[in-house]
């Protein structure tokens, strides 16, 4: 009995000592009362809006381009600029025997909260191609042209940093027009945390 007595009246003081020390902690500035838990609860939600947008990804991919009937491969880096909202710079190289045709993108993504791992994007392609099949000489040409895309991401995969995606992709370049679709895998470079 003793010690049950004695219990009691370390957490009685205890809870006390926390209580006085909550009311230290908080000021009085006019007709309001800032607490510091208050004004840190504040800060970190202000922290979290911006470290919202998520690490830089680094990612590779693989794919299929159904205009061409070649295989693809390719890499990017997903960097975010708000929550929501990245730029993705990335590179592709089509497996044909005959030439060596490539193609560089910059996309803007849209990935909206609301709908899981589905994203949008539009952007710039630059495609280096023989666009002349008519033509029997090998003369390869670099035009410029419209990138449409939409991909689903997956979440991370076990206890790891990867993340995979698979995306499809729309490329109008004067008259070509080219659909791919990848799949891959993204890893965060920078900022990670658990």
């Amino acid at each position: 009995m003793k010690r049950i007595c004695v219990g009691v009246a370390m957490l009685a003081l205890f809870a006390a000592g926390e209580l006085s020390a909550q009311r230290e902690r908080c000021r009085r500035s006019g007709r309001v009362t800032i607490c510091e838990r208050d004004r840190d609860r504040d800060h970190d939600r202000r922290r979290d809006w911006r470290d919202g947008a998520g690490p830089v990804e680094f990612g590779i991919r693989g794919g299929y381009d159904f205009e061409e009937d070649v295989g693809t491969a390719g890499a990017q880096v997903r960097i975010p600029l708000v929550r929501g909202l990245a730029i993705v710079p990335s590179a592709d190289v089509f497996f044909e025997d005959s030439s060596s045709d490539w193609q560089l993108n910059l996309d803007a993504v849209v990935r909206p909260p609301s709908l899981a791992g589905l994203y949008f994007g539009v952007g710039a392609g630059f495609l280096s191609s023989d666009f002349d099949e008519d033509d029997f000489e090998e003369d390869t040409d670099t035009e410029v042209g419209l990138n449409l895309l939409a991909g689903i991401e997956g979440g991370r995969v076990g206890g790891t940093s990867v993340r995979p995606f698979a995306e499809g992709r729309w490329t109008n370049i004067d008259n070509y027009e080219a659909f791919r679709l990848a799949v891959g895998i993204n890893v965060p470079i920078s900022g990670f945390r658990r």
